[in-house]
């Protein structure tokens, strides 16, 4: 068979810098003869995902009803709020008929012979829609993204008409085998990971299971993206894939496709990695997505000792988790190193400041060790960012009065902080626990007709999200206490951030 001619869509399109899944097909497409050329909305003139956007006085106001309708009891206000968030927010969203035009031109350009799509969720419309057109013209079209790991996103998206198979799990190693069998006319559904309709919403093939041959894969290839379109040239680099705390009852990000069980990688091959990114797009700015890049200290370890061995000058950024266990790399000494090693920022789960709320969803982690990490970090010379989330199912005022007093107590050694609403995401502890505890079942959100699937009371969101119906009653004092929580994160992400973490302003 001649070398395959591939084009990958990424309707992920950050506004900060490529998306590492893409990156990671393309190459892995490459390294064995394949041709590839990538479609990213933002190199024609569609801007990217804004992760965290600039505080400022008016976006106060816009904070407090977004936090308003969120918790609302009205279903139609959630929802309200939900279908702003998705088409007016989203860039993508709103301009999506542009890219579904400018998608066709890069067919006709390309001639490709089968279309990889990245998605999240929020964009199915899109995905139909190109799907349709490739249909049209004989193009087999596979679809991959995060959630693909749950049954009951599977079934929704299964059914979508000309779909050839979705990716289901972590396939990089195996797509170019994929392709071939695929254009060969054999049966993709052979491959684990490649799921096939069958009818309706059922399917052929197995999700895959979590790989344990991270190494194996190629360095991604971020040489197909419009560089000249980010304000900096910001590398992501994924160092293990799960996390090693893997407990949180709320945490959707273990139960996507890369996030089921915990897997490093040699320390070496990461160093490798910063190294030939460095040299091969001229990177100094590195953004590690893990979820904990503490879960295994000898990567930590080797980071904060060799990082600028490989890239001199380099700044990087990551996420850590404050947990109970010892040691977990975050003493007053290693955050020294890890800044002099060029770390400028670090990213850690605070969520609540009530332990009672910590303890209820499962974190590990100590108040006391929260602020000491905190204290030690600022000393360092290492920028702050914490998450933190309100509405949690039991959450009472006075946990969110407790949560308003932690963020108003350490404001001089917290930076930034994404204050989240409570989101129930299919998969989750918390979600499998609710769905016990109101005997409901999630449901497809698409409308049946005559003869489809029964409906009940639960159903997905354009992100694994399900709406929740009885949302636990909040009086005034509830609201006022949200209220004083978001001014006081509000306050804290007024704050200039310090100059050598600047360029990393609202990357995660």
């Amino acid at each position: 068979m001649s070398s395959p001619n591939v084009l990958i869509v990424d309707l992920n399109n950050f506004s900060r810098y490529p998306t590492l899944s893409v990156g990671y097909l393309a190459a892995s497409c490459r390294r064995e003869g394949i041709r590839v050329r990538v479609f990213s909305p933002l190199s024609v003139g569609v801007s990217g995902v804004i992760r965290e956007r600039p505080a400022t006085r008016i976006s106060l106001l816009g904070e407090h009803l977004n936090f308003a309708l969120a918790l609302s009891r009205l279903e139609t206000l959630r929802s309200a709020r939900d279908w702003v968030g998705t088409h007016l927010l989203s860039s993508l969203s709103r301009h999506s008929a542009r890219v579904v035009s400018e998608f066709a031109r890069a067919v006709e350009r390309e001639r490709p012979e089968i279309v990889l799509i990245s998605s999240y969720l929020m964009y199915r419309p899109i995905v139909v829609e190109i799907v349709r057109r490739c249909a049209g013209v004989g193009i087999p079209v596979v679809v991959g993204g995060p959630y693909f790991a749950e049954p009951e996103v599977v079934s929704e998206w299964i059914g979508i008409p000309g779909l050839t198979a979705l990716a289901a799990g972590e396939v990089e190693a195996t797509l170019p085998g994929i392709i071939r069998s695929i254009l060969a006319g054999e049966d993709p559904a052979r491959w684990e990971g490649i799921l096939v309709p069958d009818r309706d919403t059922t399917f052929r093939g197995a999700i895959a299971r979590p790989s344990r041959e991270l190494d194996s894969v190629p360095f991604p290839d971020f040489s197909d993206f419009p560089w000249s379109k980010y304000p900096d040239r910001i590398v992501p680099i994924l160092a293990s894939r799960g996390c090693a705390w893997g407990a949180c009852s709320f945490c959707s990000d273990v139960t996507g496709t890369a996030g089921r069980t915990f897997r490093s990688r040699d320390p070496r091959r990461v160093l490798d990695e910063l190294r030939a990114q460095h040299e091969s797009v001229g990177a100094n700015l590195f953004v590690f997505t893990d979820m904990k890049l503490n879960g295994d200290l000898a990567i930590w370890n080797t980071l904060i000792e060799r990082f600028q061995d490989v890239v001199p000058g380099g700044r990087w950024i990551g996420s850590v988790h404050v947990g109970s266990r010892s040691p977990s790399g975050l003493g007053r000494d290693p955050l020294r190193q890890a800044a002099a090693s060029g770390c400028v920022r670090l990213t850690t789960g605070l969520e609540s400041g009530s332990q009672a709320v910590l303890d209820s969803m499962r974190k590990g982690t100590q108040l006391e060790s929260v602020s000491e990490y905190l204290e030690d970090a600022k000393t360092a010379g290492i920028s702050t960012r914490a998450t933190m989330i309100v509405g949690y199912p039991g959450e009472t005022v006075d946990d969110v009065r407790a949560s308003a007093g932690f963020v108003v107590s350490h404001r001089h050694v917290i930076e930034r902080i994404k204050l989240c609403s409570f989101s129930r995401t299919i998969g989750t502890p918390i979600d499998r626990e609710l769905r016990k505890r109101e005997g409901e079942h999630v449901r497809d959100s698409r409308p049946r007709g005559a003869g489809g699937r029964r409906e009940t009371s639960l159903a997905i969101s354009g992100s694994a999200k399900v709406d929740r119906p009885a949302v636990e009653r909040r009086g005034a004092a509830y609201r006022r206490a949200v209220g004083a929580l978001i001014g006081a994160v509000h306050a804290v992400n007024r704050t200039p951030l310090p100059e050598r973490a600047r360029a990393f302003e609202g990357v995660m």
